[in-house]
């Protein structure tokens, strides 16, 4: 028999929030137009026409900033919506679209508390947090007069008006930061969530400046030099020390910067930026960072050549290097999301989360979704991050019809480590086009291994999973 329920039990309050919520994407995260024509400038359709057309001198040059840009007088550009798809895009090796991110926050908030925004990407993060700091105003204002959110702040434990949660992906971390060096900025903001924010930078940006090489199948020479006019590419150097010098690792100059391609006075700011981020307190700063995937730490210059390098280095507890006992510099992996180094996420005491997950789909992985929601309703789900680390290795770009190999680095049983295939361009769920057969790879202790051949071309996701949130990646099969 059913217990009887008394009538006058109150009912139960879901886990929800009446706060405000914005979020803001990494890099490249929004279209931007030509603001005298409408002409899409960055958007899914020019990504697949960048990367096609190889042959062109000036392909991505309408994107580059122009000297009276750079001289403060903009407009030239604007800032469009969150790109809405998967993307095969540079510096983030491909995109992940926040769409699911945005409907995980409004399961658990309002729709109308929830508000996504989109800048230009190619300007200074400084500049783009002034925008933000406006954003945050007008959205919250607007939210607070909103009919459902005075009820909701009614039924509210503590009946205190809606405040602001930004959750933000990558860059958008650094223009987060960059709020509170504006006095005022952070005053309704109630709590901050950064997913793979390179705080310290990221070596790529300067692989991206040298050469573009590498950079999943767009014109290198039109992207290196597109970068090189690019502010915002230059606020993403990394600041720690990454250079090695043959017999020490110190920390970039702008002279270095020029020495590779990139502008000396773009890097200097980039600095003294990251020198003021240092020193920048988020209320309720939370961290999320991805491990375990092989991620470019440091850099050797060679001749005006960026050697990228897959390993750290080893320090005592007190900053200083850790040498062999012939005086050699002591290497270490210590990983990352394959885009961002792991402790270049890091930002002064702030508590940090680790997930094994690659930078283009940190933002819309299972248990970083539970973690937002959580941060938001206050019930520390977020606690819940981690499990075993899935690490996974393929190319950016492969030819159709041509065999590419899955790497996995794992310590979990084989048989319990599964890799799928899916279209990523599908425009609706579908099932995988692949199931490949991890096997252990001979004489490599905790690494599998598995041949794709793909016969269609497009844009593929590569999934890798044991029990826990997988580990994606996408390829582009052209």
């Amino acid at each position: 028999m059913f217990p009887t329920i008394p009538r006058d039990r109150p009912p139960v309050r879901p886990a929800a929030t009446h706060d405000a919520v914005l979020v803001v994407p990494g890099i490249m995260g929004t279209e931007l137009y030509e603001a005298a024509t409408g002409r899409m400038l960055w958007g899914m359709p020019k990504v697949a026409e960048y990367a096609a057309r190889w042959d062109l001198d000036q392909g991505m040059d309408a994107l580059a900033l122009t000297e009276d840009e750079r001289a403060g007088r903009l407009g030239r550009v604007v800032p469009g919506r969150l790109l809405r798809t998967p993307a095969w895009m540079p510096l983030a090796d491909g995109f992940e679209p926040y769409t699911p991110l945005v409907k995980s926050l409004r399961k658990v908030a309002h729709p109308d508390a929830v508000a996504e925004f989109g800048y230009d990407w190619r300007l200074p993060v400084e500049h783009n947090a002034r925008l933000l700091a406006d954003a945050v105003d007008r959205h919250l204002t607007a939210w607070r007069a909103h009919p459902d959110c005075v009820a909701a702040r009614d039924r509210a434990p503590d009946q205190r008006p809606a405040r602001i949660v930004l959750v933000a992906h990558s860059m958008g971390g650094l223009v987060t930061a960059a709020l509170a060096l504006i006095p005022g900025a952070v005053d309704e903001v109630r709590a901050v969530l950064t997913v793979g924010t390179p705080f310290h930078g990221a070596v790529k940006a300067t692989e991206i400046l040298n050469s573009g090489r590498g950079m999943l199948g767009l014109p290198a020479k039109n992207l290196s030099r597109l970068a090189r006019t690019l502010p915002g590419v230059h606020d993403l150097l990394p600041s720690y020390r990454c250079l090695d010098t043959g017999d020490d690792v110190v920390a970039l100059t702008p002279s270095d910067v020029e020495s590779i391609g990139g502008d000396r006075e773009l890097a200097r700011d980039a600095f003294e930026l990251h020198a003021r981020l240092d020193k920048a307190v988020l209320p309720g700063h939370r961290i999320v960072e991805g491990t375990a995937q092989s991620t470019t730490q440091s850099l050797r210059i060679r001749a005006g050549v960026v050697e990228a390098r897959h390993v750290g280095y080893d320090r005592h507890d007190d900053g200083e290097l850790l040498r062999d006992e012939i005086g050699r510099l002591v290497e270490y992996d210590h990983g990352g999301d394959g885009t961002v180094y792991r402790y270049s996420t890091t930002h002064g005491d702030v508590d940090t989360y680790a997930v094994a997950q690659q930078h283009a789909a940190l933002a819309v992985t299972g248990s970083v979704l539970d973690f937002a929601r959580g941060l938001l309703t206050g019930d520390r789900r977020g606690a819940r991050l981690g499990g075993t680390d899935v690490g996974l290795d393929l190319p950016d770009r492969v030819a159709v019809g041509t065999e590419f190999e899955v790497v996995v680095r794992t310590g979990q049983d084989p048989a319990r480590v599964s890799c799928l295939v899916e279209d990523a361009g599908a425009e609706t769920l579908q099932g995988p086009v692949r199931r490949p057969m991890l096997m252990p790879v001979p004489g490599a202790d905790g690494v599998l291994g598995a041949r794709v051949l793909l016969d269609r071309p497009g844009l593929y996701r590569v999934k890798v999973g044991g029990g826990n949130d997988p580990v994606t990646r996408l390829v582009m099969v052209a």
